[in-house]
């Protein structure tokens, strides 16, 4: 039978956790807009614009008095 200071001992004895818990801080980069080079299909003029593009070369885009007038 064991003593009540044996299985005292034993409960504050803590087994490690499964959890993993990650050192590093969480860093949120915001890769969904950039400001992006547009060329105007419609006049030719070139002018910048803030939104996601991941493609090869230069989008094409309507610039704001190209797009007022459609």
């Amino acid at each position: 039978m064991p003593s009540a200071k044996r299985s005292a001992s034993k409960k504050s004895v803590a087994k490690p956790s499964q959890a993993i818990i990650s050192e590093e801080p969480e860093t949120v980069i915001d890769h969904d807009k950039s400001k992006v080079e547009c060329v105007c299909p419609k006049c030719g003029k070139k002018h910048i614009m803030n939104f996601h593009w991941i493609g090869r070369g230069t989008p094409r885009k309507y610039c704001q008095s190209c797009r007022d007038s459609i």
